[in-house]
């Protein structure tokens, strides 16, 4: 097919991303390529590829774009057409098909269908689940009488698309009619329109299945009767967090894939009844379940066994994972059936489906969950997992697609969320050979650098790699890849659950070099709260090359500190300078600061970005005290030397005190003076002073001048002895 994609900067074109196996040609006639709004595309794609939604983005010589979702189907495609905005000129479509429309503000798109009496036909609008910022809405009417047949807003577990299935009493023409609720259109406002008789489903049964294992998948939703279970071996990279399974019917369709989600403990699917807790269905411990609340007043059971002072997780999974279901659980003694903890629903999520407990004795306990709104059927499923409560992490990045250029780097700004883990994370690519890099995460630190590396002869186009981030916890190693969800679904007008698979895939576009180079310095080269200090950014330029730099504001400051204003290296100059207000409120600590600059020669435009530079926010000064161990008979006197080194710029007052002494022996304070770097205090040890060692011993200094800000020095000996 021919592909034409809309858009800004789309000249240039060094390879299309299709997240799907396909043969990509960009044709050359007709100046194609060369126009910064649109572009033409074909593709070849083999009979075997899996129906599904996949991320679509185009790489230029200027760099990445954002993604779009593009969907495979076996349905023969129609286009709708502008005319059938009215009711009587309805735009005739086949059975089966889908048709690929647009949604037009203030209008209503018609479609005319035939059928025999009897026949079952379901219709299924893809929009809000493409990232498209439309709220469709579906209506079905009988074209004879103009009365209506079925309508439908919000279908469970389709973030706001609907769907429904109807069969047809008598033969004749019908109308289906899409539009959004509130009437709104434009170029974004996308959609698919299914129209066949194929299955409805909403999650696979199981919803999950072990990483490495095997699973025979069964359907849930309103029209899966009849469908084969499929079989499905789940591949065992650390990287894949979903697999997408179609639904088949008797008649060979289709219907939309639904989410099979990986995980690295054991699943299993409930078995009724299990409605009493005699007939509680058993979990491992770790190990997951998945459920379905057949009707209304529908209260599952489960057993699991725990060991005193064990602490557990129970955390169900639903709307993330596709389910319309929102559950409710109650934890139980298994013997004595005494309330121990439930869920609470007024959490934000996914806390409100979570239960965090330590068992108070060995034993069985009892998991009750049922439905919060008491609402049961075919779609109405649920996962559970109970597992050990370990220390976790995740790691994250802000943005989902990056520009590097052949023999340089591109920076990523790594953020943690730490639960209960303190301890180092590494982060490594996951990739193709040309692209490289690692970073570790420091020890309680919420936040990291890394590079990645574009070999020099990486060709330009389009990359997708994934970072994996892992940690040794309780003695065995954990890995979770980087996710970058945050960025998808803002790309995605704002869509909740994007497609697992999005969730941590990095897209990369290797783009020509620019002339230039950056890097930046600070001066002085830490910093202290109370003190601003300077970012020197300098230029390395190409031979030749003498335009001004625009740089972008630089990210990734401590908070409290304001960006400075937008900058330029002007023509022939190799640096500038900006003002970091570091204030008394900036919190201690290493930062990672980043920035971008961006040069025009002729009418082409190119960006390249600077090392990150770690900024230390930390003490305007270190302490240290000579002797290390210094013996002090009683009656006696000594001297103690205190040496500063500052930092950051401090010059002020440092106010010393002697700390944690030994009993009946004192000493002096004293104040350094502005630029003194070196002091002597007087320690004196009363004729009463008991011999004693006292190895905890140290000086705190106070910057009177920097609002007190205090620091100690190292611990040091001091031992009274007899006379």
């Amino acid at each position: 097919m021919e592909l034409l994609l809309t858009g800004t900067n789309l000249a240039g074109p060094t390879g299309l991303m299709t997240g799907f196996p396909a043969h990509v040609t960009i044709p050359s006639e007709d100046k194609n390529g060369q126009d910064n709004s649109k572009l033409k595309v074909r593709l070849e794609v083999p009979a075997n590829a899996p129906l599904g939604y996949y991320p679509l983005r185009l790489a230029t010589t200027r760099g990445m774009s954002n993604v779009r979702l593009f969907c495979i189907d076996e349905l023969p495609q129609v286009l709708k057409v502008d005319t059938n905005d009215k009711f009587e000129t309805a735009q005739l479509v086949p059975v089966p098909c889908v048709v690929a429309g647009r949604a037009v503000a203030e209008a209503v798109a018609y479609f005319k269908i035939f059928v025999v009496a009897g026949q079952r036909v379901s219709f299924d609008v893809l929009g809000r689940r493409l990232g498209s910022p439309i709220d469709p809405q579906l209506s079905l009417y009988s074209a004879r009488t103009r009365r209506e047949l079925a309508h439908d807003n919000d279908s469970p577990g389709c973030q706001t698309d609907p769907r429904l299935t109807h069969v047809f009493k008598e033969a004749g023409e019908y109308i289906i009619e899409v539009k959004d609720v509130l009437n709104r259109g434009g170029p974004d406002f996308v959609y698919r329109l299914r129209v066949g008789d194929f299955p409805v489903a909403t999650v696979p049964i199981p919803m999950a299945a072990r990483r490495g294992g095997k699973a025979k998948v069964h359907f849930a939703g309103p029209q899966v009767e009849g469908v084969p279970a499929v079989d499905v071996a789940v591949p065992n990279d650390p990287a894949v967090q979903v697999v997408w399974i179609a639904p088949r019917g008797s008649n060979g369709l289709s219907g939309w894939p639904v989410a099979l989600a990986v995980t690295d403990m054991d699943e299993a699917v409930e078995q009724e009844p299990n409605n009493e807790p005699a007939q509680a269905n058993h979990i491992p411990v770790p190990g997951g379940m998945t459920g379905r609340f057949q009707h209304s007043d529908d209260i599952d059971c489960y057993l699991f066994a725990a060991r005193k002072g064990q602490k557990i997780t129970i955390a169900a999974q639903t709307l993330e994972w596709y389910s319309p279901t929102l559950v409710y659980m109650v934890l139980k003694n298994a013997e004595t059936k005494a309330i121990i903890a439930k869920s609470n629903p007024q959490s934000p999520p996914p806390a409100d489906q979570r239960i965090d407990f330590t068992a108070s004795e060995d034993g069985d306990y009892l998991l009750e969950v049922q439905h919060i709104n008491y609402v049961g059927g075919p779609s109405e499923t649920y996962h559970v997992a109970v597992s050990p409560t370990l220390p976790e992490f995740d790691v994250s990045l802000a943005n989902d697609r990056f520009d590097l250029a052949p023999d340089s780097f591109v920076p990523l700004s790594l953020q943690v969320n730490r639960r209960g883990y303190t301890g180092p994370i590494d982060v490594h690519v996951q990739g193709p050979a040309e692209l490289a890099g690692s970073a570790t995460v420091k020890a309680g630190q919420t936040a990291g650098a890394m590079l990645i590396t574009a070999q020099r002869e990486t060709p330009l186009g389009p990359y997708n790699v994934t970072l994996l981030a892992t940690a040794v916890i309780d003695g065995k190693s954990v890995v979770q890849p980087v996710s970058v969800r945050g960025a998808v679904s803002a790309g995605l007008s704002g869509l909740p659950f994007p497609p697992l698979q999005l969730h941590h895939q990095i897209a990369l576009a290797v783009k020509e070099k620019a002339p230039f180079a950056l890097a930046m310095r600070m001066e002085p080269t830490e910093a202290v709260p109370g003190i601003a200090t300077q970012l020197v950014v300098s230029v390395m330029r190409d031979p030749g090359f003498v335009e001004e730099i625009v740089l972008n504001p630089p990210s990734g400051l401590p908070a409290n500190v304001p960006v400075p204003k937008l900058a330029k290296i002007v023509k022939d100059k190799d640096e500038v300078q900006l003002k970091l207000d570091v204030n008394a409120k900036t919190p201690l600590g290493e930062y990672f600061v980043f920035l971008s600059g961006k040069a025009k020669v002729k009418d082409t435009e190119f960006s390249t970005n600077a090392m990150p530079f770690p900024l230390v926010v930390g003490q305007p000064f270190d302490l240290k005290v000579e002797p290390a161990e210094l013996d002090l008979k009683a009656g006696d006197k000594a001297i103690v030397k205190i040496m500063a080194l500052r930092k950051g710029g401090y010059k002020g007052p440092i106010a010393l005190e002697l700390r944690k002494l030994p009993a009946n022996v004192t000493a002096s304070k004293g104040t350094m003076a502005v630029d003194q770097e070196n002091f002597e205090l007087e320690i004196v040890a009363a004729p009463n002073a008991a011999p004693v060692e006292k190895k905890d011993v140290d000086v705190r200094g106070s910057a009177t001048a920097l609002n007190n800000l205090q620091n100690t020095s190292a611990v040091f000996t001091v031992r009274v002895l007899n006379k």
